[in-house]
């Protein structure tokens, strides 16, 4: 028998439950991995309320994103060794195959490699963030040498990564954060702008910031906010959205678009990971910047254990954070 998370309900944090499942052996094309440690997303939290892009199936179970070691294989698998440290994509139903377990069967095509120089801690959140800025930073280029990016929700994790990538990038960030408790620690990260969304206006701070308007909004928040963003840009600028932190509609700023022409757009990091070449490309343009030190996710202090998945949760969705909440194995 082994420990995993199930939910039998939508709803809050306090539905999450351990639970004692058979161990299975992995078949055909499959591995078994004992985790490590598990990272906690916004995107998790979203589809336990019922509020995500997918719909749960109940009992189910939970986690999107982690590293552990390889402890048995199954035939038709020459890749992967036991005794490997491994990454995964998002399970393919997380109902199904969420990962907040002592084990987890995971089919050979939905395992990453865990990046070198990194810890356990830092590995078990590396792809997510840096997967998601693929696409629009790396394949576009709208992180490009002297070009200003907004990143609103400044100290979630694919903000920090957002920033991190942007300067290994030559771009310059302008973080966005609700109240001023963060504004050092954003700073003392790189950002090389912190606007306080609720004590400042925000539309005249960016531009006073950027003297033009900004060149690109990488917004994983939507709601009011969005038509602050909007007349902050330069013309032609990019406006990106890739998340409803905001749970409030989100209503479309067609005047601020009109003004300044800018393309507005919505992404899922889904798209990336299901393009076999391109997750390849963006896998080996990303270990080697790993293993160098040149770009690492950013952690929260915390600690959780399995036990205290509510209370994990509980601190991930107090905004008190800064960069991922982890689980420890």
């Amino acid at each position: 028998m082994t420990r995993a998370v199930k939910f039998q309900k939508y709803g809050g944090p306090e539905v999450l439950k351990i639970e004692s499942i058979d161990q299975t052996e992995p078949a055909a094309g499959e591995v078994r991995v004992q985790m490590k440690v598990l990272a906690l997303n916004r995107a998790n939290s979203l589809f336990r309320n019922g509020t995500y892009l997918f719909e749960a199936s109940f009992p189910s179970r939970i986690g999107t994103e982690g590293v552990g070691i390889i402890d048995a294989i199954g035939e038709d698998v020459s890749d992967f060794q036991v005794g490997q440290r491994v990454n995964f994509l998002p399970p393919e139903n997380e109902s199904e195959g969420g990962y907040a377990a002592d084990f987890n069967i995971v089919r050979k095509e939905f395992l990453l490699p865990a990046p070198d120089g990194l810890n356990d801690r830092q590995a078990a959140t590396a792809w997510v963030p840096f997967l998601t800025l693929y696409h629009l930073f790396v394949e576009k280029g709208l992180a490009a040498r002297g070009h200003w990016v907004v990143l609103p929700a400044a100290s979630s994790s694919v903000s920090l990564a957002a920033n991190n990538l942007a300067h290994h990038l030559g771009a310059k960030t302008i973080g966005l954060t609700r109240t001023s408790r963060k504004a050092q620690a954003l700073k003392a990260v790189g950002y090389d702008a912190v606007v306080i969304s609720e004590g400042e206006d925000v539309s005249a701070r960016i531009l006073e910031i950027t003297g033009d308007g900004a060149d690109f909004v990488f917004d994983p928040v939507g709601g009011s906010q969005l038509k602050k963003l909007a007349a902050s840009v330069k013309p032609g600028a990019s406006i990106n959205v890739y998340g409803l932190l905001d749970q409030e509609p989100t209503a479309l700023p067609i005047f601020e678009l009109m003004k300044s022409g800018a393309t507005l757009s919505c992404y899922t990091v889904y798209e990336l990971m299901t393009n076999p070449q391109r997750l390849r490309e963006a896998i080996e343009y990303f270990l080697p910047l790993f293993k160098s030190g040149k770009l690492a996710p950013m952690v929260d202090e915390s600690e959780y254990s399995l036990d205290q998945i509510v209370e994990a949760f509980q601190h991930l969705e107090s905004n008190t954070q800064f960069g991922k909440v982890i689980v420890k194995f």
